[in-house]
């Protein structure tokens, strides 16, 4: 029972906000400061939250309307890692990319690097 629950754990966090496994997108430029990541974070915020929205309310929703009661709340306990953990991953892929801004005001010849190095890789 304890495999088939983590399993279970496991495919609900690659598995996010009604089926996309796709990974978190990266921003095409580096950001020159604090205020330029600041829609990335957003971003990652929301897209956090709506997967946890998603697999704590809609599928619990559905799951009622095939299965009744039982399927609901079998449904939330299933959720629930993923309605805490989704929204932690937003909150730190916010964190990261709004410090990486953070380093790049404070360090303008790092960021000067990356974007060389960006530019290098776009050519392949």
């Amino acid at each position: 029972m304890q495999d088939e629950s983590s399993n279970h754990a496991a495919g609900a966090v690659r598995n996010t906000g009604g089926g996309s496994t796709a990974l978190p997108s990266r921003p095409d430029r580096v950001p020159r400061h604090a205020g330029d990541a600041a829609g990335h974070a957003l971003e990652s915020l929301t897209r956090g939250l709506k997967t946890a929205n998603y697999k704590i309310v809609i599928v619990p929703y559905r799951e009622y309307q095939r299965n009744g009661p039982a399927g609901a709340a079998r449904s939330v306990v299933r959720g629930i890692p993923v309605a805490v953990l989704a929204p932690l991953s937003g909150a730190t892929e916010a964190l990261s990319y709004t410090l990486l801004g953070v380093r790049n005001q404070l360090r303008p010849d790092i960021r000067k690097e990356e974007e060389a190095t960006q530019k290098g890789m776009h050519m392949l």
